[in-house]
């Protein structure tokens, strides 16, 4: 429906252009105004998750997230970028509303990958901390831009990497889950719970474990 709003106030705009011109820029000032409104409310798409449930671990939420921070860091990972934001329920960033705290990785190789982020977070549930990741896919600006074109359904995704960047993205992805799961390990030793019983492997199309 938004797209239809869009086209039509666009179509209109400029035919009124010409003919009352007044009415014209009215009309293709609301159609830039709804891409503006498309544009900004792109959806994140979730394409792998993992997650697991520590026992007697609540309040642990801040040695989780910096240890870590701290492994994804002492890796040397090329290009990625570390940042801690409050995150509406479709995993955008906003400041109001209901919001979590989340930990979001970003591999900066090139364009393609920086569509792809990771939410970590961890909060307590009870007397247990519910420990998950989230692998996402959101177009930039341009991307997004480009898809309100009519006939234009994608202009990225995971088909359209070559063999290069789904290793990338690969490695990218198994360094943040295996530092997650070393984070979760030290924990669960330090509560004396056994870590060996980990549900290692992720839920998607990568199968990391």
């Amino acid at each position: 429906m938004l797209k239809l709003a869009i086209y039509f106030f666009l179509f209109f705009g400029f035919i009124f252009l010409v003919l009352f011109p007044p009415l014209g820029l009215l009309l293709l000032l609301l159609g830039f105004l709804f891409i503006v409104i498309a544009v900004a409310n792109r959806k994140a798409e979730v394409l792998e998750d993992w997650s697991i449930l520590i026992k007697n671990a609540r309040g642990q939420r801040d040695k989780i997230i910096s240890v870590t921070k701290d492994l994804i860091t002492n890796s040397k990972a090329p290009s990625i970028e570390m940042k801690e934001e409050k995150v509406g329920p479709g995993l955008e960033i906003v400041s109001f509303g209901e919001t979590r705290d989340f930990l979001i990785v970003s591999d900066r190789r090139n364009t393609k990958l920086s569509s792809f982020k990771t939410f970590i977070n961890a909060n307590d549930y009870g007397d247990n901390l519910f420990v998950s990741w989230y692998l996402t896919y959101r177009p930039d600006f341009w991307q997004s831009l480009l898809m309100l074109l009519p006939g234009v359904k994608k202009v990225l995704g995971l088909d359209d990497l070559n063999l290069f960047d789904k290793q990338d993205l690969t490695a990218y992805m198994t360094n943040v889950h295996h530092s997650l799961l070393e984070a979760v390990e030290k924990l669960m030793l330090n509560l004396n719970q056994d870590p060996s019983k980990i549900d290692r492997k992720s839920r998607g199309f990568l199968g990391i474990s």
